[in-house]
């Protein structure tokens, strides 16, 4: 547990004895301890030196255990200079890594090899916006998953403008209504798109990251892209896949059921479950996916779908698309 300090087997062993004791002798300390007595020996030396206990002024074998929020507390703030310190010299390393990878592409390109890696150029290129970010997230995700990396959540706090088109396949994990709902309650937009070609991320139309697709037994990798002629065609596919893509809406909680349309024509709102299966249906899901997505049974997704058509005045479910979208519905 104190190995992250410093501490060895021993000397963590002595040092909890003596928390818990309050004190104790060289002596005690063997009979308790499963430890030869040079080691018990060696053990207290180098917690006195570290600060971790002292002795009694009358009894030089008789050590007491100082209190663990400072002595331990001091250790920690220590240990957390060097690896600070460590820090910056591997964001060095890695800048010169990068520097002589790149030296024959004219610094263009990165490849960032591992899951780590990739993780933390994601949250530099995130960090790296002032405006906009957009991007693909396909199914199952090559490299880092939506839930892997909090870095969007983080940047959505700062205003930016947050776009992304998620492949069709995703919405067949669980988790992913809690997860849009959570992106759209943080005022990013999403909308969904049969099949997306590559994930992606691109920020302000500067810079991108690329996860290339790689075998399950494969180490994930991904191209970081800073030229503009490069990026240029990356933002027109996004451009173009927005504009086709079927946008999602926040759910609507806690509003006046009088507006909902629940019964004979005019412009009322749908009541938040008849949004989501309107969106969902739309967004190109079975009825049994949807009703899966929603939480209702089968037979409740058809009857609302058989409702919405009944109060849109439609025949048949395009129908009911278009009639939506005049009533403003989607």
């Amino acid at each position: 547990m104190l190995a992250g300090l410093g501490l060895g087997p021993v000397e963590e062993d002595v040092y909890q004895h003596l928390v818990d004791r309050g004190e104790s002798t060289t002596a005690a300390l063997g009979a308790a301890l499963d430890h030869p007595a040079d080691a018990i020996a060696e053990a207290l030396v180098g917690l006195a030196g570290r600060g971790l206990l002292t002795t009694t002024p009358d009894e030089p074998d008789r050590f007491v255990a100082g209190p663990p929020i400072v002595t331990l507390g001091s250790l920690l703030a220590a240990r957390r200079d060097e690896l600070h310190q460590v820090e910056l010299a591997i964001t060095e390393l890695a800048e010169r890594h990068r520097a002589a990878a790149n030296r024959d592409m004219g610094g263009l390109i990165e490849i960032v090899t591992g899951v780590q890696p990739i993780s933390r150029r994601l949250f530099q290129v995130l960090e790296s916006a002032d405006h906009e970010i957009c991007g693909f997230t396909k199914s199952p995700p090559v490299a880092v998953g939506p839930r892997d990396n909090p870095a969007e959540s983080v940047v959505a706090g700062r205003g930016l403008r947050m776009r992304t088109v998620i492949e069709q396949s995703y919405l067949a994990d669980p988790d992913s209504t809690a997860d849009i709902d959570q992106a759209l309650g943080r005022g990013q937009e999403i909308a969904i798109a049969a099949q997306l070609p590559v994930s992606m991320i691109i920020a302000d139309s500067a810079i991108a990251l690329v996860p290339l697709l790689a075998g399950p037994q494969e180490t994930p990798r991904a191209v970081l892209i800073s030229s503009s002629g490069l990026l240029s065609p990356l933002v027109t596919l996004f451009e173009k896949t927005w504009g086709e893509a079927y946008p999602l809406r926040p759910r609507a909680e806690n509003a006046d059921a009088a507006h909902y349309a629940e019964g004979g024509p005019g412009t009322a709102r749908l009541s938040p479950l008849d949004a989501a299966i309107l969106d969902l249906l739309l967004a190109g899901l079975t009825d049994r996916a949807v009703a899966n997505k929603v939480g209702v049974s089968l037979r409740t997704v058809t009857r609302r779908i058989r409702h919405m058509m009944d109060i849109a005045g439609a025949d048949n479910r395009i129908q009911l698309g278009w009639r939506a979208a005049q009533r403003g519905w989607i």
